[in-house]
């Protein structure tokens, strides 16, 4: 600390122009060339070797991590980057840098760091676990409101878990999937992905784009920015449309013009009572639950949820038992990932999911048969599993009988049996 003299200070007015924050995520190997048209841009980690070998100076660069690796990331220092460094890095980057432009600044972690002294005119910055989060809160420190966001990824690509070798690079060893997909990750990815809208929600007027493809970049296509109350940041996600407006008022329409449309939950009633003594269930629901025949003959009450339905299209509470008859056949072919996310979200204990796989009898206003997902068991067997730890699927006809669990929680062979005998296909009318 001493041998550096300059200290971190706030940009108090807003700047009207954007900035690019540069991590070196995989996802950085396809967009860097994008980072070319910033004129403020902030490095972080690797991305200041990355960028600079491809022709590209940042205006700045942040470092916060306190081991002595980071200085072969860093590579050559360049005589027109500030390097912002945290007063917790190791002293071999000091060294490393020691004629060119270092500003210091200090690490805020927590509420006790509430109750340190620091001399006048130094600063302790929040953001996070990461350099990412950390140079995207300099950023709004620096007044940039608009910030455009590089390498943030959250997860592994081509590449590995960096867009060029890391001294420190272990090998990924998380899956985790999101809205249908799939990601190698980490634990600490992870926890920076949580973090990347916790650090946005402290910041309510910060703008941020993010760039390339990965866990954190598809989490921000339904991130919504929370108000702030009470000393608290909250964080939100935009519920996505589970269901278009269009279908939603063809079904709305067959609902009222066909009194045997939505009708056939009745016919799961043993099957469902079956399940809910063997599981001890303590609440059901009935996701797609048409006219609620299901519920009109079970001798307790059971959750309803139907997008078509009016008063019964609110968002599905959470279910031991969630029961799922002749719906997915009816869903939206784009819509399928969001739907099957949103019953994984759902079932606690045990999913039992009844699937037409052919076509059905009835065809809406616009001509089009109400199946709109016409597929095999493989076909079904195979989407289910990127969901769901799959028990027991049996086809009586064109109609599969399906006991699901939620995925890396329950093992398929912890999994109910089917209880009882199936429905015949003569009873299948939707």
């Amino acid at each position: 600390m001493e041998r550096v003299t300059a200290r971190i200070q706030p940009h108090h007015e807003l700047r009207d122009e954007p900035c690019a924050v540069v991590c070196f995520g995989p996802s950085l190997n396809d967009t860097w060339e994008e980072v070319r048209k910033f004129k403020h841009i902030f490095s972080c980690s690797g991305s200041h070797k990355f960028l600079l070998e491809r022709g590209i100076v940042p205006e700045f660069h942040v470092e916060v991590d306190p081991r002595a690796h980071k200085v072969g990331l860093i590579g050559p220092p360049h005589k027109d980057v500030e390097y912002l460094i945290a007063s917790t890095c190791h002293p071999a980057v000091f060294d490393h840098l020691e004629g060119y432009r270092v500003t210091l600044w200090h690490v805020f972690d927590n509420e006790a760091d509430g109750l340190r002294t620091l001399p006048r005119g130094e600063w302790a910055l929040t953001g996070g676990c990461g350099v990412g989060l950390r140079a995207m809160t300099i950023a709004r420190f620096f007044g940039f409101t608009e910030q455009h966001i590089f390498g943030m990824d959250g997860s592994s690509g081509p590449s590995g878990k960096h867009a060029a070798p890391h001294p420190s690079q272990a090998k990924s060893n998380h899956v985790t999937e999101y809205m249908g997909k799939t990601y190698d990750t980490t634990p600490a990815f992870l926890e920076a992905a949580r973090m990347t809208f916790h650090e946005l929600n402290m910041m309510p007027d910060v703008r941020a784009t993010f760039y390339g493809e990965g866990l954190v970049q598809d989490m921000a296509k339904h991130y919504v920015p929370a108000p702030i109350g009470k000393g608290k940041a909250l964080i939100g996600f935009n519920k996505p449309d589970l269901i278009s407006a269009e279908m939603v008022e063809l079904n709305r329409r067959l609902h009222r013009e066909n009194l045997a449309y939505g009708v056939g939950g009745g016919k799961e009633a043993p099957t469902v009572l079956k399940l809910a003594e063997q599981l001890k269930t303590k609440s059901i629901l009935d996701y797609g639950c048409g006219k609620g025949y299901l519920a009109k003959a079970i001798p307790f009450p059971i959750w309803e949820y139907d997008p078509a339905i009016p008063g019964k299209e609110g968002s599905p509470r959470q279910a031991d038992l969630v029961v799922c008859a002749d719906v997915l056949e009816h869903i939206e072919p784009d819509k399928l990932n969001l739907v099957l996310d949103d019953l994984r979200r759902c079932i606690r204990q045990v999913g039992y999911f009844v699937i037409h796989s052919g076509p059905a009898v009835k065809v809406y206003a616009d001509g089009r048969n109400t199946h709109l997902i016409q597929k095999p068991q493989a076909w079904w067997e195979k989407k289910l599993g990127k969901f769901f730890e799959v028990g027991k699927i049996f086809q009586t006809g064109p109609e599969l009988h399906c006991i699901v669990g939620p995925k890396q929680k329950v093992k398929a062979s912890v999994l109910p049996d089917h209880p009882v005998e199936a429905p015949t296909t003569e009873e299948v009318k939707c």
